[in-house]
């Protein structure tokens, strides 16, 4: 893990703070700037309102609100890090309330949202999911609910995309040109590309064949396999 400096300053040297404004809260995760700008918040994934006649995610409407009611209309700081902006163009940063209280850390202490750790943003990690520990003890909000409960990875299905909790244990490591591949299933792997894995995993690869885990992060469908990208070991838990 990576060894936390106070939120403000920044944390990287490329990073800067602004007070903005906010307008509208779009989910639990994300919001819009009176300037149109839209924020992603960094080191938080809420549940997801459903799409295409899919059901909402448990408390997804609730942490909506609960961010709405934090921050919509008023006046907070906008903390970046290395990365400013994700692929789909939206800004990425951190919130704080003009008291300096921490957007993100109150959703996830309260159950609301799930710590992620997605490079090179990372430095807040360990905060993040100690405050997450104690909600998940205390099965606050969440992790009091079906949608914190790990998949098997022996029966993913392509029904299963989007982001999940999935258990299972390594039976193969893998590599390509740009990706290591832990094999958790007959059609699922974790990938995580050498430059992440040389940077932040203190391991070999070969040392997780066998290891029981649970991992966090997005499936996606590539040519009839299921993968979750992990760039950060924070979004593997490796169980007795």
């Amino acid at each position: 893990m990576i060894v936390l400096a106070l939120l403000l300053p920044p944390p990287t040297a490329t990073a800067g703070t602004e007070g903005v404004t906010v307008r509208h809260v779009v989910d639990g995760d994300s919001v819009i700037l009176t300037d149109q700008r839209q924020v992603r918040l960094i080191g938080i994934n809420a549940p997801e309102f459903g799409k295409q006649g899919k059901p909402d995610e448990p408390l997804a409407v609730a942490a909506r609100d609960r961010l709405r009611a934090l921050v919509q209309g008023r006046d907070v700081r906008l903390v970046l890090e290395e990365e400013q902006r994700d692929h789909y163009g939206r800004w990425l940063a951190h919130l704080l309330l003009p008291d300096d209280t921490w957007v993100e850390e109150i959703l996830i202490k309260e159950g609301l949202a799930s710590a992620i750790a997605i490079p090179p943003n990372v430095g807040q990690v360990r905060r993040l999911f100690e405050a997450e520990a104690v909600a998940r003890t205390a099965r606050r909000g969440i992790w009091g609910s079906a949608y914190s409960t790990p998949l098997p990875a022996e029966s993913l299905a392509a029904s299963h995309t989007g982001f999940r909790f999935v258990r299972g244990r390594v039976t193969h490591v893998g590599r390509s040109k740009k990706y290591v591949y832990l094999d958790m299933g007959p059609r699922f792997a974790l990938r995580i590309a050498h430059v992440d894995w040389k940077q932040y995993f203190h391991s070999r690869p070969e040392d997780w064949r066998g290891s029981l885990i649970v991992a966090r992060g997005w499936i996606s469908e590539q040519n009839e396999r299921l993968h979750m990208g992990i760039g950060h070991p924070a979004m593997l838990q490796r169980l007795p």
